[in-house]
């Protein structure tokens, strides 16, 4: 179901710092609710210099998404590899988020952003319980059919990482060329299904459900945080799992021709190609535009668009451009060089069952 007509009403900020400036703008549109979140932090780490953003789009209700704004950097931030191995540490805090909320100490977080009936009953029942201290404790089960995809991004020095589950998508302009640094992960891409029916699933695609790829004729992601119901073989690590929460990390090195990025739902990317979106920003930076107008105009064309029914996250991060003999900022000396732009999957200790974090 959808709005015949759509909520405009952006919720849109900005900031920045002496190397970089970013905007981001959110919009409701044709959907019922409001279920994407985003997070952006300019000094996640005053240490290491380390800039995050995140943009989270939900399902089900904005619970998982809203959680992940809420926790997934501070997760990150306290992760044991944060500091020498920013990519590992990523893959970690990815999954350690579905730890985080099997556990019922999130269930009273996430029933407060609600969105579905299981929520609404939880909260229900914690509020029964309140008054009758005594009762036997309250069943829990965490989000079973609710979740979000993730696509994070942290610019340390001269380098960006970028953590993707699901299909949002990163896109990198460099010399106005489209460089995306990420994956959108549906379930018909090969690795994809292979883990998909190695985990016991299925991927189908019917007419009766838009004849879009999908595990067991449900979601049309496989990978996510959260949909706890789709992670539920216990013969099976995490990361083997139907539907997985392990991202794919890319990296990049910020250079002199480094433009800007943007970080965005599929709401977008359903209405504009990644080369498009990178033209359409930087003709509007040509023109003096401010980032947060761009971030406004590219939701409004998007709106236009007749794919464009869904949710709407864009958040845009702009280099500054180093001055004459200045050389683009130094990584710190403890942190390993970057690899390649493949995800060359993580190592056997970090496949996220020890994140390295407090519980």
């Amino acid at each position: 179901m959808s709005l015949s007509v759509p909520v405009t009403e952006k919720a849109t900020e900005r900031g920045g710092n002496g190397r970089l400036e970013y905007a981001v703008s959110a919009m409701q549109g044709y959907r019922l609710t409001m279920e994407d979140a985003h997070t952006a932090l300019l000094d996640l780490d005053a240490r290491t210099a380390t800039s995050f953003f995140g943009v989270y789009d939900g399902h089900g209700g904005p619970a998982v998404s809203q959680y992940c704004a809420n926790h997934l950097h501070t997760e990150l931030r306290k992760n044991a590899l944060f500091r020498r191995s920013p990519a590992d540490a990523i893959r970690a805090t990815f999954l350690r988020m579905d730890v985080m909320m099997r556990r019922s100490k999130a269930g009273r977080e996430l029933s407060e952003y609600g969105g579905n009936e299981y929520w609404d009953e939880y909260r229900q029942a914690i509020q029964a319980r309140s008054c009758l201290p005594l009762c036997e404790k309250i069943p829990y089960e965490g989000p079973q059919q609710d979740g979000c995809t993730a696509c994070v991004v942290l610019i340390r020095g001269n380098q960006i990482f970028v953590g993707n589950a699901g299909d949002s998508r990163c896109v990198l302009s460099r010399n106005n060329q489209a460089i995306e640094l990420s994956t959108d992960f549906k379930p018909n891409l090969p690795a994809e299904r292979q883990r998909i029916e190695r985990a016991g699933r299925a991927v189908t695609i019917t007419e009766a459900r838009g004849n879009i790829p999908r595990i067991d004729d449900g979601i049309a992601v496989s990978r996510t945080i959260g949909d706890l119901a789709y992670k539920n073989n216990n013969r099976l690590a995490p990361e083997q799992q139907a539907l997985t929460a392990l991202p794919e990390v890319r990296t990049a090195t910020i250079t002199r021709d480094t433009q800007f990025l943007i970080i965005a739902c599929d709401g977008i990317w359903d209405c504009m190609e990644s080369q498009q979106a990178v033209e359409f920003v930087g003709a509007r930076l040509h023109g003096n535009e401010e980032l947060a107008f761009i971030c406004e105009a590219i939701l409004d064309n998007c709106l236009a668009h007749h794919k464009g029914r869904d949710n709407m996250t864009v958040m845009l991060v702009q280099f500054k451009t180093p001055g004459a003999g200045q050389a683009p900022p130094v990584p710190p000396r403890n942190l390993l060089p970057a690899g390649s732009h493949g995800d060359q999957g993580p190592p056997a200790a970090a496949t996220g069952r020890s994140s390295g974090s407090s519980s």
